[in-house]
């Protein structure tokens, strides 16, 4: 039987015409995103030889350099010689898996941002995958438009991070993984009194208001633009339950992740 992969890997030419054409429309914006930072390619980790094939033509065509690997041992070695600016690398494979291996790229100081691949996708795999380190995870199979949303989204938070004050910076760029003041004062090498001083000069917001801010801005995108149930959404937001998110988001927007969804719905 044909799977949904495999049926996208047989349209590929056309998808990949479509991917060129709408490259070009948006290259100037794509420029924009790179220009203020090291242009590193991306590497995608992932098993199945269709797949990879797959993400190397959907990348490039959209102007990106890309390298492969098959398995994690080959990523961490390709890591350890280049400087990636992001990672797609896939949950399951033999031999080391997914979580693993983003466990080995942290632990060698590779800086890329790390999203997991996955047809596996559930809220613990989420949980522990985020708490490694990853970024986002994206569930196979996906389309050539929603691989390069992702990226693009991930480039203009990097690009967004090189310009800002690198304690606001940092929370932005992480702030589904801190826990708390003192993770980016161990992180930074700076006081406790110095992060929150930080974020209320450059932001007028506690840091627990502006933390929360930067989750629920992601929160925002991805019930705008995915069909992820809101106790997933909650979790790659980085809260620890559904049922504190609702409260955080319900708090700000004044209505609940489901009803600012269906608005949104409603007014497209």
């Amino acid at each position: 039987m044909t799977s949904q992969l495999e049926v996208c890997l047989l349209t590929l030419p056309h998808e990949t015409r479509f991917v060129k054409h709408e490259a070009s429309r948006k290259m100037s914006t794509m420029t924009q995103t790179s220009d203020s930072l090291d242009d590193g390619p991306i590497l995608v980790v992932d098993d199945d030889d269709s797949l990879r094939e797959f993400c190397s033509r959907v990348l490039q065509a959209y102007g990106h350099e890309v390298h492969t690997a098959g398995l994690a041992e080959e990523a961490l070695s390709l890591a350890s010689q280049n400087s990636y600016r992001i990672v797609l690398l896939d949950l399951k494979m033999p031999g080391m898996d997914g979580i693993e291996c983003l466990r080995r790229l942290k632990a060698q100081g590779c800086r890329a941002d790390v999203v997991m691949i996955t047809g596996y996708g559930n809220v613990p795999t989420a949980v522990e995958a985020m708490k490694v380190g990853a970024k986002d995870i994206v569930e196979k199979p996906f389309r050539p438009d929603d691989l390069q949303a992702m990226l693009q989204d991930i480039l203009a938070r990097q690009q967004k991070a090189v310009s800002e004050d690198p304690i606001v910076a940092f929370i932005q760029t992480n702030a589904t993984e801190i826990g708390s003041r003192k993770d980016i004062a161990n992180r930074l090498g700076v006081s406790l009194e110095r992060v929150s001083a930080c974020v209320q000069e450059q932001t007028g917001l506690s840091f627990r208001q502006f933390l929360h801010a930067c989750r629920l801005d992601l929160a925002k995108r991805l019930l705008e633009n995915t069909e992820l149930d809101v106790s997933e959404i909650a979790v790659r937001a980085g809260f620890q339950t559904v049922q504190h998110f609702s409260r955080v988001f319900s708090k700000r927007e004044g209505v609940s992740p489901k009803i600012y969804r269906l608005r949104i719905r409603a007014e497209s």
